[in-house]
This record gives C-alpha cells, structure tokens and sequence, in this order.
C-alpha cells in the first residue's frame, strides 16, 4: 500500500506546471529524445539528493527564511537566463536528433538538475512529502518504499513528457517551433519574476 501510494503522489506532480515542465520541454523538442532522458534523471537525481539532505537533518536548514531566499535568487536568475536564451536564439530545426553529444547530454543533465534543485517551491513539496509520510507510516522502511515509489512516479511522468515532446516534434514546422520556444521562454521569465518577487517579499519581512 505504501508503494502504491507513494508512487501516485509521484504521479502527481505532473500537476505542477513549473519551469522543470517547460525547461524539460524545450530540451526534448531542441535536441531530442536522449536529451529530453537526461533532463529527466538530472531532475531525479536533484530529487534524490534534497531527499537524502533532509534525512540526515537538513530539513530545518531548507525551511530557514536566509537558505529560501538565496535559493530563489539563484533560481531566478537561472530562470531568466534560460528564458532569455530561448526567445533570443530558439532552435527551429523541425529534425529530430536520434544522437546527441556526451557533453550536450551532459548539459541537459545539468540543466534539469539545476532548475529543479535552486526552487524553494521544490524544498517546500518535499517537506510535505515526508513530513507527510512520517506521520502517515509506522515503520521506516514504509517510510522509505513510499518515498522510492514517488521518485519512481516522477520519473515516470517526466519520461511520458519526454515521450509525448517527441511526438510533438514531428508536428511542429520551424516557425511554430520557434512560436513555442519563444513561449517557453516568455514563461520561464515568469517564474524567474514569481521567484524575485519572492525574494523582494523575503527582504523586506
């Protein structure tokens, strides 16, 4: 039950229409399947690690008003420049890209560990999460089967994200490419504005 559970909390987060969304997106639709795969275990991998930072008792550290705010800087400015890159110089190429570079993939997975790991909103679900399953279970290893299975659903809708902006893909001619990322990128500012403003609230409390 704990699994089944954990693993449709996972599936959950599909729900959250974030910059990990759009940032996964864009990566997928400009270079390709292998790519889009990277985002995704670099989103996970962030994942396991704020998992891993709150069992050995950092989970007061990320719920600090200083750790938050520094966070939601960084991630603005990560935010701004991502969505600066992809209205400035969008890729428009409509091929799709079986192979892909060990460093562009390596980018990818950066980018999507990135993006995920300095959102403040990223801690705070986290928290839920198992502050919700240490009260939810009685034993530690339901505990730990809840939250294995939740990874697993994450990285189960990214992988679908990724499947479903491949077949996007193929659809898509050069200027309505362009159109999306353009969009993309227009909606990334928005989060890095959501988290600046974030950041000016922290300041002046």
């Amino acid at each position: 039950m704990s699994f089944l559970e954990g693993f449709l909390t996972g599936v959950g987060t599909i729900i959250f229409l974030g910059p990990v969304f759009f940032t996964l997106l864009q990566i997928t639709l400009d270079r390709g399947l292998k790519a889009g795969f990277s985002v995704a275990i670099g989103i996970l991998s962030s994942d396991i690690l704020i998992v891993f930072l709150f069992y050995f008792g950092a989970r007061e550290l990320f719920q600090d008003d200083e750790i938050q705010f520094w966070l939601a800087a960084i991630g603005g400015i990560v935010l701004l420049v991502l969505g600066l890159k992809y209205i400035w110089i969008p890729a428009v190429s409509t091929e799709i890209k079986l192979k892909a570079s060990s460093l562009k993939t390596a980018g990818a997975f950066v980018n999507g560990f990135l993006v995920n790991f300095v959102n403040p909103f990223v801690f705070l679900v986290w928290i839920s999460i198992i502050t919700y399953a240490e009260g939810k279970f009685d034993t530690q290893q339901e505990v730990g089967v809840y939250i294995s299975a939740a990874l697993l659903g994450i990285l189960a809708t990214d992988s679908i994200k990724v499947l479903l902006a491949h077949r996007l893909k193929a659809l898509l001619n050069p200027i309505l490419l362009k159109r999306l990322f353009t969009l993309i990128g227009i909606v990334l500012i928005g989060f890095s504005i959501r988290l600046f403003v974030y950041v000016a609230m922290q300041s002046i409390s």
